[in-house]
């Protein structure tokens, strides 16, 4: 019985070693790993720090000044070239209209909006189904856009001045001023 006891222990003392150095190794290697991975940090943090450095110096203002006067050769802009709207002359030249965009194909998801002229829009989550929707009160057509005429009658002074369209209208007035 003793021999029994003896070497049920001695078994248990033993399995008890190697577990305990098996988990001490094991816990070795997760440390050395921690360190690893805390080193790997650190120099992270340190390359993002001299990039931060980096891009803060070529994002400095003068220097980009500087870059810009020795590349670019741009002039400073003078008060001289700063008009008022209406002091442009007229031209006789109609302005340049694009001509208007396409509507967009009529889907199942399409409820008349709360906007004037009854412009259409897209249903949102949560709005209610084309069936359900209440009549449209408007056309359900975009307005059309403005003549050039009607543009031309449209100035603040009552209709004896034209209005620019755009800004390329107001370019070729310019150009045609200093001709």
């Amino acid at each position: 019985m003793i021999n029994r006891g003896l070497l049920f222990w001695s078994l248990a003392a033993i399995g008890t070693a190697i577990g305990l150095f098996s988990v001490k190794y094991r816990v070795q290697d997760l440390e050395e790993k921690i360190d690893r991975t805390n080193l790997k940090i650190v120099e992270s943090q340190q390359a993002t720090h001299i990039l931060q450095i980096e891009w803060d110096y070529l994002n400095e203002a003068e220097r980009i000044e500087r870059l810009a006067q020795k590349n670019l050769k741009l002039e400073q802009a003078s008060i001289k070239q700063v008009v008022r709207l209406d002091s442009l002359a007229t031209s006789s030249v109609p302005p340049r209209r694009d001509s208007p965009l396409p509507s967009p194909p009529r889907t199942g998801t399409d409820v008349p909006s709360s906007k004037p002229g009854g412009d259409r829009v897209a249903a949102e989550a949560g709005s209610p189904s084309p069936a359900s929707a209440p009549p449209s009160t408007g056309p359900t057509t975009p307005p059309r856009p403005a003549s050039p005429k009607e543009q031309a009658q449209s100035g603040p002074d009552g209709g004896k001045q034209r209005v620019a369209a755009s800004i390329d209208d107001i370019l070729s007035r310019k150009e045609e001023v200093r001709r």
